[in-house]
Formats: structure tokens, C-alpha cells, sequence
């Protein structure tokens, strides 16, 4: 199965996306397991991994790996642009010029992985900082076939700020999709004017940015707010054009914010705080269309391992029908 116009058949989530006026999630399951890593710990106690078995528990660091950064080369051969390599590059700068940054080990398997089926790599990286709690990026290489950017920054439970989240994607030349917002933990209209509102002026510098998703995966009621950016393009040159300078501005932006925060480190708002981030994670591991993405490469299990215990890591799988038919006839 291949991202082409063929193999886009077997994502109908992805091709509506791409193809009308739908939207992809902002990043971006097996289950949780024991693990010395506080990410991958949960506060509800360790669950069980389904086929724990076919993965290594080694933990990694995300520094050890950043050496071979910036790629130089596809996977899928020099001819293919990495179109959103300068974006990670500067992103992992901004991180050490203006953070004290830590990092989050994290396990092997869910650090990179190449695909057997064709020609593809996912790799990941993950930090944190006084004002973060977890930093985490992928990158996607495909080829021609896709092209994908995610970033997504927790802060600090002692902040109600928004979550950075930022998704960039290609799936080919004239199918190019970007997506940036600061997703609000709360819908509540002081809590928006707060932090939504100033947002106005930053997004109106880009009107190419400015289009609206549709509601039809998504609530846009929840956990998005009205001044995301969202572009969808026949062609890449809006990529370093627009896009380019738009990350930059709202990651800077996004973390005068914070700091300009006092943080409450009272037990009952910090309570009130990782639930609403726990809400956002659950959430978006059930929304987010890019584990059939992921499958297609990587496979089923490691897909949704990585949906669970990396990207949405405070979410719980929800049982599918089939296992609780099973479950309900072993009884």
C-alpha cells in the first residue's frame, strides 16, 4: 500500500483530508507499560502491553541521536526533498538556545523505526524543561509518497496554558496540508480571552494560513481554538514561504507566554490541570486519523504501541468491539 493516489484509498480519513475540507490532528495504541520512564508510568498504576513480548524495553535519549540531524538524503532516494527537515532543525536550536533543556528517555522501538514494506523512517525525540513537562518531535520520511512534521509541547502542570501543537504534512507535491495552533485545555470564554485572543494579530499576518477546519473528525469545540493556523495547498512553495516564519513567530510567541506565567504549584490545580491534559491525550489518541499512517509502514501493533506509550502517553486504549465480543464469550 503506498501514500499515491491508489494506495490513498485505503485511508478515507486521510483522503477527504487531503482531497475537501477536512482536518488532521495535531500531532499526533498497545497499551502502557511498567516502565522506569515517569512518561510512561501512569497514575491509574501499569497496564499490561499486549504482545509485549515482540519489544525491547531499553530506554534511549533523544541527544545521542540528534547528531545525525539535519538528514541529508531521503530514504527514498536524493530526489526527494525533506521538505520539513529546516523545520525540526530549528526547532531542536530553539530548544537549546532558549530552554534548560533535559532529556526524556524514552524506548528504543518507539525512538525510530525503518519500514520493511517500503521505503520509509519515523524518528522521534523528547525532552523537558523547568516550564515542560514533555517536548516531543517526529519526523516522517517517505519520499514523495510523505513528508511529515509533528511537534507537540506539554507545559508544566502548574500552568493552564494551552498545548503547542503543530503538524505539518505532504503527501506528495500538490497535496500539502499545515496545521499550528494552541490548543486550549478549556473552552471557558475567560480562559480564551486569556490566552486565545492575543493570538489575533500573529494570525492575521498570514492569510494563506487562515483557513478553517471542518468539524467532521474533529470538535473544533474542543481542545481547538478559532485562531489556529490551517493551510492546504496544491503546491509547497508556501512551505518555507509562509510556514516557515509562522512556526517561528508562534513558538516564540508561545513561550514568552509561558513565562510570563506565575505558576501555581497548589496540589488542587495541578490536579485540575493533568486531568484536563489527560482529557486532551485520550482525546486525540481516539481522533487522530495517523495511525493508519503509521500501520501502513510500521504495522498494527507498533502503530498503535506508538499512539499510546509516545504521542498521546497519558491516553488508555479503548477496547475495540471485537475484543470485548471475545471477552464476553470467554465469560
Amino acid at each position: 500500500v503506498t501514500m499515491a493516489s491508489s494506495g490513498m484509498r485505503r485511508f478515507p480519513i486521510l483522503l477527504a483530508l487531503l482531497a475537501g475540507a477536512e482536518a488532521f490532528s495535531l500531532t499526533g495504541p498497545l497499551l502502557r507499560p511498567a516502565s522506569s520512564s515517569p512518561l510512561l508510568r501512569s497514575s491509574r498504576g501499569p497496564v499490561p502491553r499486549v504482545g509485549a513480548a515482540n519489544f525491547c524495553a531499553k530506554l534511549v535519549t533523544s541527544d545521542d541521536r540528534t547528531g545525525t540531524l539535519p538528514w541529508k538524503e531521503s530514504v527514498a532516494g536524493a530526489e526527494h526533498r525533506l521538505l520539513y527537515m529546516p523545520f525540526l532543525d530549528w526547532q531542536l536550536q530553539f530548544l537549546r538556545d532558549n530552554l534548560e533543556l533535559k532529556d526524556l528517555p524514552f524506548e528504543e522501538h518507539l525512538s525510530k523505526q525503518e519500514s520493511t514494506k517500503k521505503p520509509a523512517v519515523i524518528e522521534s525525540w523528547q525532552y523537558e524543561s523547568p516550564e515542560f513537562r514533555k517536548i516531543r518531535l517526529t519526523y516522517i520520511d517517505a519520499g514523495q509518497n510523505a513528508q511529515v512534521f509533528n511537534s507537540v509541547w506539554y507545559p508544566r502542570h502548574s500552568y493552564d496554558a494551552p498545548i503547542l501543537g503543530i503538524d505539518f504534512l505532504a503527501f506528495g507535491p500538490k497535496k500539502v496540508l499545515a496545521i499550528m495552533d494552541l490548543q486550549p485545555l478549556s473552552q471557558d470564554e475567560e480562559y480564551l480571552e486569556k490566552y486565545i485572543t492575543p493570538l489575533v494579530p500573529l494570525r492575521d499576518k498570514y492569510q494563506d494560513l487562515c483557513g478553517r477546519m471542518s468539524s467532521r473528525f474533529y470538535d473544533e469545540a474542543k481542545f481547538f481554538s478559532k485562531e489556529l493556523l490551517f493551510g492546504r495547498f496544491d503546491n509547497d512553495q508556501p512551505v518555507m514561504e509562509s510556514l516557515y516564519p509562522a512556526m517561528k513567530e508562534y513558538v516564540e510567541y508561545y513561550l514568552k507566554t509561558i513565562r510570563d506565567l506565575k505558576p501555581d504549584e497548589s496540589e488542587e490545580f495541578q490536579a485540575k490541570v493533568k486531568e484536563m491534559q489527560r482529557e486532551y491525550d485520550q482525546y486525540s489518541a481516539e481522533k487522530d486519523p495517523a495511525v493508519g499512517l503509521f500501520t501502513t509502514y510500521w504495522g498494527k501493533d507498533w502503530a498503535e504501541d506508538f499512539t499510546h506509550n509516545f504521542l498521546f502517553s497519558e491516553s488508555e486504549p479503548v477496547p475495540k468491539e471485537e475484543d470485548e465480543k471475545e471477552k464476553a464469550a470467554t465469560a
